[in-house]
């Protein structure tokens, strides 16, 4: 259905000089998603999530080693403090939860713990990395001095970048383990071995290879529950990866110099998770009352107000095309813009012709 009040500005990524796992995976499920996700005037619509949050905390001390359950204590909360400034800093003046109340905060605390935290009687149940290495700083454990024969491993969080095949990216570790050069990507959820995340370690693997003349025997997701996922490494993989990363950065550069459009694929199968639904075109064309995503609307600012201390904004709703036709917003946290804007809002509660505002909920000013 065509919304012809909405003039929506296709993204305008920027040259790619190299692509990531996070860029190809984002590319695989929609273009335009990768567009909005490089082009500067859209890309502060991706924020960090609570889920994220969990994650890199996690991480963070994960890339500690601990001899008592005071330390790991006193880690997880500095570490927990820290993410949270993030998050108030990147949703201000929202008010995101505080880490207690993230999902799976206190799941993931405890399975972690489980893998850092030296037992009484002195053996490590998984022992983690001493500290974060910088990029370029070198990091050697004494655990792995003697079998490791490459000079400088393991690496530990080390950005990884090849010019010349357009690649990058930071693996969480690459080491010898048990005599073969392995890859590792800790996760701290679910850890099948999905498509994406074996590109992710083919990558790693590639800028392995590049940067130590060594293609890796072994790639593995290591699970903050103890589990573990690998495979073996074949060259005709990395040729297979190489290929498909250097049409996206292709593709992607074409559309920065304006020879392209980045094509859409809108669904409730690849929107839902999407950041860039309310600046969006296709999206909201095609967007269903049937589809499991956060709710978002476009309509033209008609007023702004106060009930008590919350403040409101009521819009005329110009899509999608089943919704009421006016749309009140309860509790937004950032002023509007003024009267008759066309604006949009996603992720918030309600479907009639009142709506509430959460912390997360995002907003976008549509050019005209």
């Amino acid at each position: 259905m065509a919304l012809p009040e909405l003039t929506w500005r296709p993204p305008q990524p920027p040259v790619v000089d190299h692509v990531t796992p996070s860029l190809l995976a984002t590319w695989k499920q929609c273009q335009l998603r990768a567009g909005f996700q490089l082009d500067p005037v859209t890309s502060g619509l991706h924020k960090m999530g609570l889920r994220a949050a969990v994650g890199i905390v996690a991480h963070a001390v994960l890339e500690r080693r601990f001899v008592s359950q005071n330390e790991f204590e006193d880690a997880w909360a500095e570490e927990s403090s820290r993410t949270y400034k993030h998050l108030e800093r990147e949703w201000a003046p929202a008010s995101p939860p505080t880490p207690r109340n993230w999902p799976r905060w206190a799941l993931t605390k405890h399975q972690v713990a489980r893998r850092v935290v030296h037992d009484r009687a002195g053996n490590a149940i998984v022992t983690a990395p001493a500290r974060r290495a910088a990029p370029g700083q070198l990091v050697r454990s004494p655990a792995t001095e003697q079998a490791d024969r490459t000079p400088g491993l393991p690496w530990r969080e080390r950005w990884l970048e090849d010019h010349v095949i357009g690649l990058g990216g930071r693996p969480d570790l690459v080491e010898r383990s048990g005599g073969a050069l392995t890859v590792v990507d800790f996760k701290t959820g679910q850890g099948d071995m999905t498509d994406d995340r074996r590109d992710q370690l083919l990558i790693y693997a590639a800028l392995v290879h590049s940067s130590l003349g060594e293609l890796p025997a072994r790639a593995e997701i290591r699970c903050a529950d103890g589990g573990a996922h690998g495979f073996g490494i074949r060259s005709e993989e990395i040729d297979d990866v190489l290929r498909r990363t250097a049409s996206a950065r292709a593709l992607l550069n074409e559309a920065a110099a304006g020879r392209r459009a980045l094509e859409a694929t809108p669904g409730p199968e690849t929107c839902p998770s999407c950041p860039f639904r309310l600046a969006c075109g296709p999206f909201l064309q095609s967007y269903q009352p049937d589809w499991v995503c956060g709710h978002v609307v476009a309509g033209r600012v008609r007023g702004t107000g106060l009930l008590g201390v919350q403040r409101y904004l009521d819009l005329d709703v110009v899509a999608p095309h089943w919704r009421p036709r006016q749309l009140r917003l309860i509790g937004l946290a950032e002023s509007a813009p003024e009267h008759g804007r066309l604006w949009s809002v996603s992720d918030f509660e309600g479907i009639s012709a009142t709506g509430f505002a959460r912390w997360n909920t995002l907003t976008w000013s549509w050019p005209e």
